[in-house]
């Protein structure tokens, strides 16, 4: 039987014409949901013994989730490691290829320039020649 609140306030009257003022302190300590408001201490054990298999049970999860989630990351990182290694081969032989390249037209410029500095050194001497000759 469900108590409800009409109920409950005509206990509190005839409690009162009855006991007194004791009866509201009975009243405050009744539950207003009736008996079945009230945990028993089995209740309690029921619950507590849920909770542990629950908790059992998520931490079971828990740890399989993180396993997962470490493999998954130690393979990320494997792949990036080598894709990182790939790209810094790439480059190094990139920069090596335009070091090369670089070297060539340094070479190729210094000997052209080394070519004009004779022939206009040939010339020069030869004027200075023909001009003591002559002159």
């Amino acid at each position: 039987m469900v108590v409800n609140e009409r109920d409950r306030l005509k206990l509190a009257h005839r409690l009162q014409g009855l006991i007194g003022e004791e009866a509201t302190i009975l009243m405050e300590h009744l539950p207003y949901g009736g008996i079945a408001g009230i945990v028993s201490k089995d209740d309690l054990v029921i619950f507590q013994v849920a909770m542990h298999t629950d908790m059992a049970e998520l931490r079971t999860e828990l740890r399989s989730d993180m396993t997962e989630l470490r493999t998954e990351l130690r393979s990320d990182m494997a792949e990036l490691r080598t894709e990182l290694r790939s790209e810094m081969a790439e480059l190094r032989s990139d920069l090596r290829l335009e070091m090369a390249e670089l070297r060539a037209e340094i070479y190729k410029a210094l000997n052209s320039q080394t070519l004009k500095i004779i022939t206009v050194m040939t010339a020069l001497n030869g004027l200075m020649f023909a001009g003591l000759k002559w002159g």
